[in-house]
């Protein structure tokens, strides 16, 4: 088979795809990975044949509306995209006219973006080139799926955390049948009707959905969106990674690791990276903090137990971890879960918050809303982590069920049999 990977052009959304594309390369399908030229150095960098599709600088200068989209997003569009309430506990903000304003600033301040009329073109051009059997596009990038669409082979939807945009569109339809015809509104298809007319195609809601979704999340924090689910291991994966000579070495201390991700900050909190390593100053731990270092230059001295690292492979980490520190983010809190270990989720938005509260339940972690943040309560909560036993009890629990789902290579015969199934409906 022919399978074409299509990603936005961000680390943190295309790696957990990767292990899937070396498993199909491995079992002898050609794979190439599509994208802005922005993921061009991710991509090959990861032993992957990349397509550029678009021109670099996309979120700047490649929209179909420039100064449209500068404006949205100058305007707060950014924020309110991560500060709805993706948890469904508004009744307001789930409402006929809260879901129409949700789509209207999806479509508009992000999806459009993304897969503005460059990026699609050029993508359905090449698939119209190679002629891919399957598409398997991350969760953003519909591109993928229209290019799928237009040649009429099947494509997967990839989904890395909680589907919560999936959930959304699935109310926001169920919404949009109880209106009456005059008044009913869906910014998603006059858009992507648009799209496919120039390709000669026709809307129709898989654009959005995909024929399938592929989930790395743990199975019992899944969100239900009515869509056909294929379940995958969650397998981490860091980039181009060495692993340092002080990692070679058994922890002198319980050691503990705060890590913020790319960002390198924690979003919507009134305290600091600084001050909160000042609050674990006098634990009998090791804290590895990994920071950038030009966010390490503003922190001024640190305590004795922490160790500030520019950058090292959480893979390799976190197993010698008794618990960890993170922002919410997709490689980190899976990659916690993956190696078992405690987690201290500062939850800030989209769906960082509702996974902390979903991980806290089952007792595998602790959730802080980063606005609630503080030095003294960070340290309360990593003390909990450390001298509760039920977390890491907890933690353990979540990672076999994590790794009960099937791995990489046992998910390529399922897509597989879903391309022959799709060939023998044509």
């Amino acid at each position: 088979m022919k399978i074409l990977f299509a990603s936005m052009p961000h680390p943190t959304h295309f790696h957990p795809m990767l292990p899937l594309a070396w498993a199909l390369r491995a079992a002898g399908h050609e794979v190439r990975v599509a994208g802005h030229p922005d993921l061009t150095e991710t991509s090959t960098g990861s032993g992957m044949t990349a397509v550029p599709v678009g021109r670099a600088g996309w979120y700047r200068e490649d929209v179909h509306e420039p100064e449209l989209y500068a404006r949205l997003m100058g305007s707060g569009a950014s924020d309110f995209l991560g500060t709805f309430d993706w948890a469904q506990e508004d009744p307001a903000a789930w409402s006929w006219e809260g879901l129409l304003g949700l789509e209207k600033i999806l479509v508009s301040a992000l999806l459009a973006g993304i897969n503005n009329d460059v990026m699609v073109d050029e993508l359905v051009a090449y698939a119209r080139h190679w002629q891919p059997d399957l598409v398997i596009w991350e969760q953003l990038t519909v591109a993928g799926a229209v290019a799928a669409e237009l040649l009429g082979v099947p494509h997967a939807r990839f989904v890395y955390g909680l589907d919560f945009i999936g959930r959304a569109r699935t109310e926001f339809l169920r919404r949009y049948e109880e209106q009456p015809a005059a008044h009913r509104e869906d910014p998603t298809r006059e858009w992507l009707e648009e799209t496919m007319s120039r390709h000669g195609g026709t809307w129709t809601e898989r654009l959005r959905t995909g024929a399938v979704t592929i989930d790395t999340s743990v199975p019992s924090t899944r969100l239900d969106t009515e869509h056909r689910v294929i379940g995958m291991r969650y397998v981490p994966y860091n980039g181009r990674s060495v692993v340092p000579d002080w990692l070679r070495e058994p922890a002198a201390r319980t050691r503990v690791c705060l890590t913020l991700g790319l960002s390198n900050e924690i979003e919507d909190t009134t305290t600091t990276v600084g001050e909160i390593l000042a609050g674990l100053a006098g634990l009998d731990v090791e804290i590895v903090a990994t920071l950038g270092a030009e966010d390490a230059a503003g922190i001024g001295p640190l305590p004795d137990n922490v160790r500030l690292v520019d950058f090292v492979p959480l893979h390799d980490l976190l197993p010698t971890c008794a618990a960890v520190v993170h922002h919410g983010g997709i490689g980190s809190r899976l990659t916690a879960v993956h190696h078992g270990v405690p987690q201290l989720v500062l939850g800030h938005g989209f769906d960082t918050l509702m996974i902390a509260r979903r991980q806290e339940e089952a007792g595998a972690g602790l959730a802080l809303p980063a606005d609630h943040a503080t030095a003294a309560s960070v340290r309360d909560h990593v003390l909990r982590l450390l001298s509760e036993p039920r977390f890491a009890a907890g933690a353990l629990a979540m990672r076999d069920e994590l790794l009960a789902e099937p791995s990489p290579a046992e998910v390529v015969p399922v897509l597989s049999a879903l391309v022959d199934e799709w060939k023998e409906r044509a």
